[in-house]
């Protein structure tokens, strides 16, 4: 009894240790030292019930369970909230449920063999087993689904908390059932005790294919987010190709025309006639070269649509490579990011202020990225709860922010804004 106790101990701290690495995978920590955390208020709150008797019955214990870890995953990790509900209702629902799998079986095999029954014996087994089937379903699924830490919707979340509560209810009140009676005739145990651990081994598997449903939602979104980057790359390059045809076709006619005017000696009609040559040129070209194709094909088209304008831009940005950055991330944080700098220098012109300027530019460094955009901010930004509100018509916070925001907690970066005569925004990105 006492070695089943030490390794029930012992296990119980390797669960915590593979539910935080689990987290960690998932969400990503904000803290230095958050294993040290986590684990000291698991401890603290675990204790504090059993000291107390907080939580003295089986719905009371997972209520009071979920809570407290709730509450200390979300001190302690990034995400959004539905998204840490999720995971935090997930880790603690199959423990549950493998509890109900597994108890039925184990109290009918001590009825079956005549022995007397001891209860906490029962369950220190069961709480064992459920241990390891936890660590056992957490280590797969944290080395194969490695999507659910890139991409989460709220809408994919509490789809899936419904789904993971109803299981846990349902479950739950199966198991109850079980546990109310307490002299079971020999002949009859088996019968009973069997549906109940293949129904709650039932919960158990659809508990792990909604992840593995969410992956694959997350697997379709990604494919189509790529297809959509590269539809609109190749329109880009279509689009530059088209116009290099177009130049190569008139290069005879305009040089032609400029040796005419030469001849004539209207030298003042030839440089204006080759400066006009210049620009439609230049509008062919590929001004923005960051290293990937993605990036170039998505900020060409809007620095052009900015010098339109009469904004004065600049950007010299280098990007890491894709094993880095996702480019559906790099793409969607270089999009808001510049699309909200245009939008505010076209609203201080709108207010007959001067069109304005931007500033983009990003280096590389052997463990960190750094990216940096400046524009103009003659108007003010409304903040409130320290977030910065959309100037739409809507008053909610920034949509554009909230994707960067969310794309920087994603990699675990750092995310700066600064608010004054000019907006910057400044976000490091760790690439160890």
């Amino acid at each position: 009894m006492i070695s089943l106790a030490v390794w029930t101990t012992s296990l119980g701290s390797i669960l915590v240790v593979y539910q935080y690495l689990f987290l960690k995978e998932m969400l990503g920590t904000k803290y230095r030292y958050t294993f040290l955390w986590y684990y000291l208020g698991t401890w603290l709150y675990g204790h504090i019930n059993v000291w107390y008797g907080i939580a003295g019955t089986v719905w009371g214990n997972m209520i009071y369970l979920c809570a407290c870890a709730l509450a200390l995953n979300t001190l302690l990790f990034h995400g959004s909230a539905i998204k840490r509900s999720f995971f935090t209702l997930w880790i603690y629902g199959i423990h549950e449920v493998a509890s109900a799998v597994l108890f039925p079986l184990f109290q009918s095999i001590a009825i079956l063999n005549g022995q007397e029954i001891n209860f906490d014996f029962i369950m220190r087994s069961v709480d064992l087993a459920s241990c390891i089937a936890s660590i056992f379903m957490m280590e797969i699924l944290k080395r194969k689904l490695h999507l659910l830490k890139r991409d989460f919707e709220d809408r994919d979340g509490i789809y899936l908390v419904c789904i993971v509560t109803f299981i846990c209810v349902t479950v739950s009140m199966t198991a109850m059932t079980f546990f109310q009676v307490n002299d079971w005739d020999t002949e009859y145990v088996c019968i009973v005790a069997v549906p109940h651990s293949l129904i709650a081994l039932g919960g158990e598997v659809l508990n792990v294919c909604c992840i593995i449903m969410l992956e694959r939602r997350l697997v379709e979104r990604l494919a189509k987010q790529q297809h959509q980057m590269l539809r609109q790359q190749l329109e880009t390059s279509k689009e530059q190709y088209e116009q290099l045809i177009k130049i190569r076709h008139d290069m005879r006619n305009h040089s032609l025309c400029l040796a005419q005017l030469l001849t004539n000696e209207n030298i003042e009609e030839a440089r204006h006639y080759l400066e006009q040559w210049n620009v439609s040129i230049e509008e062919g070209e590929s001004v923005i070269q960051t290293g990937s194709i993605f990036a170039d094909a998505l900020l060409n088209p809007k620095y052009r649509q900015a010098k339109k304008l009469g904004i004065d831009i600049s950007i010299q940005m280098r990007v890491p490579g894709e094993e880095k950055i996702a480019p559906v991330d790099l793409c969607c944080l270089l999009a808001n990011a510049l699309d909200n700098a245009i939008e505010a220098c076209q609203r201080g012109t709108a207010a007959g202020y001067p069109p304005g300027r931007i500033r983009m530019r990003s280096q590389i460094h052997p463990n960190y990225w750094v990216f940096e955009i400046i524009n103009s901010a003659y108007l003010p930004v409304k903040r409130h709860g320290g977030r910065f509100l959309s100037s739409k018509q809507i008053p909610v916070s920034g949509i554009g922010l909230q994707n960067i925001r969310t794309i920087v907690e994603r990699y675990e970066g750092v995310l700066d804004l600064q608010s004054g005569t000019d907006f910057t925004l400044n976000a490091m990105f760790p690439l160890s």
